[in-house]
Protein backbone atom coordinates (compact mmCIF):
# COMPACT_ATOMS: atom_id res chain seq x y z
CA UNK A 1 0.00 0.00 0.00
CA UNK A 2 1.21 3.53 -0.74
CA UNK A 3 0.96 4.49 2.93
CA UNK A 4 3.83 2.09 3.67
CA UNK A 5 6.17 4.52 1.90
CA UNK A 6 4.12 7.70 2.29
CA UNK A 7 6.99 9.96 3.47
CA UNK A 8 9.17 8.89 0.53
CA UNK A 9 6.37 9.35 -2.02
CA UNK A 10 5.08 12.67 -0.72
CA UNK A 11 4.44 15.22 -3.48
CA UNK A 12 5.08 12.66 -6.23
CA UNK A 13 2.15 12.18 -8.58
CA UNK A 14 1.82 8.52 -9.59
CA UNK A 15 1.23 7.14 -13.04
CA UNK A 16 -1.54 4.53 -13.11
CA UNK A 17 -1.63 1.47 -15.32
CA UNK A 18 -3.03 -2.07 -14.94
CA UNK A 19 -4.35 -1.21 -11.47
CA UNK A 20 -0.85 -0.23 -10.31
CA UNK A 21 0.53 3.11 -9.17
CA UNK A 22 4.06 3.88 -10.41
CA UNK A 23 5.95 6.59 -8.53
CA UNK A 24 8.96 7.80 -10.52
CA UNK A 25 11.73 9.04 -8.23
CA UNK A 26 14.97 10.45 -9.63
CA UNK A 27 16.86 7.19 -9.23
CA UNK A 28 14.25 4.54 -8.48
CA UNK A 29 10.70 3.49 -9.31
CA UNK A 30 8.20 2.56 -6.61
CA UNK A 31 5.31 0.37 -7.79
CA UNK A 32 2.27 -0.04 -5.53
CA UNK A 33 -0.15 -2.75 -6.51
CA UNK A 34 -1.95 -3.95 -3.40
CA UNK A 35 -1.75 -6.55 -0.65
CA UNK A 36 -1.00 -10.24 -1.11
CA UNK A 37 0.94 -12.65 -3.26
CA UNK A 38 -1.13 -12.26 -6.44
CA UNK A 39 -1.00 -8.46 -6.40
CA UNK A 40 2.73 -8.45 -5.64
CA UNK A 41 3.57 -10.82 -8.46
CA UNK A 42 1.48 -8.86 -10.94
CA UNK A 43 3.06 -5.59 -9.82
CA UNK A 44 6.60 -6.96 -10.04
CA UNK A 45 6.03 -8.29 -13.56
CA UNK A 46 4.58 -4.96 -14.68
CA UNK A 47 7.53 -3.11 -13.15
CA UNK A 48 10.04 -5.31 -14.97
CA UNK A 49 8.19 -4.93 -18.26
CA UNK A 50 7.83 -1.16 -18.01
CA UNK A 51 11.19 -0.14 -16.54
CA UNK A 52 13.70 -3.04 -16.87
CA UNK A 53 15.18 -2.46 -13.38
CA UNK A 54 18.64 -3.65 -12.40
CA UNK A 55 17.49 -4.43 -8.87
CA UNK A 56 14.04 -5.54 -7.71
CA UNK A 57 13.22 -4.87 -4.07
CA UNK A 58 10.29 -5.84 -1.86
CA UNK A 59 9.72 -3.05 0.67
CA UNK A 60 6.88 -2.64 3.14
CA UNK A 61 5.41 -3.61 6.50
CA UNK A 62 5.83 -6.95 8.23
CA UNK A 63 4.80 -8.62 11.45
CA UNK A 64 7.44 -9.61 14.00
CA UNK A 65 7.88 -13.29 14.80
CA UNK A 66 10.27 -12.66 17.66
CA UNK A 67 10.01 -10.54 20.79
CA UNK A 68 13.28 -8.75 20.07
CA UNK A 69 11.81 -6.90 17.08
CA UNK A 70 9.79 -3.80 17.95
CA UNK A 71 7.48 -1.44 16.08
CA UNK A 72 9.47 0.84 13.79
CA UNK A 73 12.48 -1.48 13.51
CA UNK A 74 13.70 -1.76 9.91
CA UNK A 75 15.37 -5.00 8.87
CA UNK A 76 17.23 -6.16 5.80
CA UNK A 77 16.24 -9.66 4.74
CA UNK A 78 18.82 -12.33 3.93
CA UNK A 79 16.35 -15.08 2.99
CA UNK A 80 12.71 -15.21 1.91
CA UNK A 81 10.73 -18.42 2.33
CA UNK A 82 7.48 -19.11 0.50
CA UNK A 83 5.20 -20.83 3.03
CA UNK A 84 3.03 -22.25 0.24
CA UNK A 85 5.80 -24.05 -1.63
CA UNK A 86 8.80 -24.07 0.69
CA UNK A 87 10.86 -22.27 -1.97
CA UNK A 88 13.71 -20.15 -0.61
CA UNK A 89 15.26 -17.02 -2.10
CA UNK A 90 18.58 -15.53 -1.00
CA UNK A 91 19.46 -11.83 -1.19
CA UNK A 92 23.13 -11.91 -0.23
CA UNK A 93 22.50 -9.14 2.31
CA UNK A 94 20.98 -8.66 5.74
CA UNK A 95 20.40 -11.02 8.64
CA UNK A 96 16.65 -11.65 8.87
CA UNK A 97 14.61 -14.58 7.57
CA UNK A 98 11.21 -13.62 6.18
CA UNK A 99 8.36 -16.02 5.53
CA UNK A 100 5.61 -15.08 3.07
CA UNK A 101 2.21 -16.41 4.08
CA UNK A 102 -1.20 -16.27 2.44
CA UNK A 103 -3.14 -14.49 5.15
CA UNK A 104 -2.79 -11.81 7.82
CA UNK A 105 -1.10 -13.41 10.84
CA UNK A 106 -2.00 -12.68 14.46
CA UNK A 107 -0.67 -13.81 17.85
CA UNK A 108 -2.06 -17.34 17.44
CA UNK A 109 -0.44 -17.95 14.04
CA UNK A 110 2.91 -16.23 14.47
CA UNK A 111 4.61 -18.74 16.80
CA UNK A 112 3.64 -21.55 14.42
CA UNK A 113 5.16 -19.77 11.43
CA UNK A 114 8.27 -18.82 13.39
CA UNK A 115 8.88 -22.38 14.53
CA UNK A 116 8.17 -24.02 11.19
CA UNK A 117 10.34 -21.74 9.08
CA UNK A 118 12.83 -20.42 11.66
CA UNK A 119 11.75 -16.98 10.54
CA UNK A 120 12.04 -13.55 12.16
CA UNK A 121 9.30 -11.71 10.26
CA UNK A 122 6.24 -12.44 8.13
CA UNK A 123 4.52 -10.75 5.20
CA UNK A 124 2.24 -11.63 2.26
CA UNK A 125 4.26 -10.39 -0.74
CA UNK A 126 8.05 -10.82 -0.71
CA UNK A 127 8.21 -14.38 -2.07
CA UNK A 128 6.16 -13.41 -5.11
CA UNK A 129 8.51 -10.51 -5.88
CA UNK A 130 11.55 -12.74 -5.33
CA UNK A 131 10.15 -15.33 -7.76
CA UNK A 132 9.73 -12.69 -10.47
CA UNK A 133 13.26 -11.43 -9.89
CA UNK A 134 14.65 -14.97 -10.17
CA UNK A 135 12.68 -15.67 -13.34
CA UNK A 136 14.11 -12.57 -15.02
CA UNK A 137 17.64 -12.90 -13.64
CA UNK A 138 17.38 -9.67 -11.65
CA UNK A 139 19.08 -9.03 -8.32
CA UNK A 140 16.56 -9.22 -5.44
CA UNK A 141 16.55 -7.36 -2.12
CA UNK A 142 14.02 -7.00 0.68
CA UNK A 143 13.78 -4.23 3.27
CA UNK A 144 10.94 -4.40 5.78
CA UNK A 145 9.64 -2.37 8.73
CA UNK A 146 7.84 -3.82 11.76
CA UNK A 147 4.24 -2.58 12.04
CA UNK A 148 2.99 -5.19 14.52
CA UNK A 149 4.91 -6.94 17.25
CA UNK A 150 4.74 -10.62 18.14
CA UNK A 151 1.72 -10.41 20.45
CA UNK A 152 -0.15 -7.53 18.79
CA UNK A 153 -3.87 -8.38 18.31
CA UNK A 154 -4.29 -7.77 14.57
CA UNK A 155 -7.87 -7.05 13.41
CA UNK A 156 -9.26 -9.46 10.76
CA UNK A 157 -8.00 -7.33 7.87
CA UNK A 158 -8.08 -10.28 5.50
CA UNK A 159 -11.87 -10.07 5.40
CA UNK A 160 -11.62 -6.64 3.83
CA UNK A 161 -9.12 -7.29 1.04
CA UNK A 162 -10.61 -7.14 -2.43
CA UNK A 163 -9.71 -9.48 -5.27
CA UNK A 164 -7.34 -6.78 -6.55
CA UNK A 165 -5.38 -6.74 -3.29
CA UNK A 166 -6.76 -3.38 -2.19
CA UNK A 167 -7.97 -2.83 1.36
CA UNK A 168 -11.67 -1.91 1.36
CA UNK A 169 -11.14 0.86 3.89
CA UNK A 170 -14.69 2.15 4.21
CA UNK A 171 -16.09 -1.34 4.79
CA UNK A 172 -13.38 -2.03 7.37
CA UNK A 173 -14.07 1.23 9.22
CA UNK A 174 -17.81 0.48 9.23
CA UNK A 175 -17.02 -2.91 10.79
CA UNK A 176 -14.80 -1.32 13.42
CA UNK A 177 -17.31 1.43 14.21
CA UNK A 178 -19.77 -0.98 15.84
CA UNK A 179 -17.09 -2.96 17.69
CA UNK A 180 -15.65 -0.74 20.44
CA UNK A 181 -13.21 -3.42 21.61
CA UNK A 182 -11.20 -2.83 18.43
CA UNK A 183 -11.07 0.97 18.60
CA UNK A 184 -7.89 1.24 20.65
CA UNK A 185 -6.24 -1.54 18.63
CA UNK A 186 -6.91 0.26 15.34
CA UNK A 187 -5.60 3.53 16.78
CA UNK A 188 -2.41 1.77 17.89
CA UNK A 189 -2.05 0.05 14.52
CA UNK A 190 -2.38 3.41 12.77
CA UNK A 191 0.31 4.94 14.98
CA UNK A 192 2.52 1.88 14.46
CA UNK A 193 2.10 2.16 10.71
CA UNK A 194 3.06 5.84 10.70
CA UNK A 195 6.26 5.11 12.62
CA UNK A 196 7.13 2.13 10.41
CA UNK A 197 6.53 4.17 7.26
CA UNK A 198 8.71 7.03 8.46
CA UNK A 199 11.64 4.78 9.37
CA UNK A 200 11.34 2.64 6.24
CA UNK A 201 11.18 5.66 3.95
CA UNK A 202 14.20 7.23 5.59
CA UNK A 203 16.33 4.11 5.17
CA UNK A 204 15.23 3.50 1.61
CA UNK A 205 16.09 7.08 0.71
CA UNK A 206 19.61 6.54 2.04
CA UNK A 207 19.98 3.18 0.28
CA UNK A 208 18.94 4.64 -3.07
CA UNK A 209 21.50 7.42 -2.71
CA UNK A 210 24.25 4.99 -1.70
CA UNK A 211 23.61 2.65 -4.64
CA UNK A 212 23.39 5.45 -7.19
CA UNK A 213 26.32 7.66 -6.11
CA UNK A 214 29.16 5.24 -7.03
CA UNK A 215 27.55 4.64 -10.42
CA UNK A 216 27.35 8.37 -11.07
CA UNK A 217 31.01 8.81 -10.18
CA UNK A 218 31.84 6.22 -12.85
CA UNK A 219 29.63 7.94 -15.39
CA UNK A 220 27.10 5.10 -15.39
CA UNK A 221 23.40 5.92 -15.54
CA UNK A 222 21.41 3.74 -13.13
CA UNK A 223 18.44 1.74 -14.40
Amino acid sequence: MSRELAPLLRRIRPQRAEGIEFFELDDAIVAVGGVGRKAAGHTAEALVSKYSPGVLMSAGFVGALTEKLKVGDVVEVKEVVDASTGAKFQTGHGDAVLVTGSSVSGPADKPIQAGRWHADIIDMEAAAVAAVAKQHGIKFLAIKAISDELNFPIPPLGKFLGADGQLETLRFLAWVAIRPKWWSVVRRLNANSNLAAANLSQLLGHLIEQRVSPEREKGIQPV
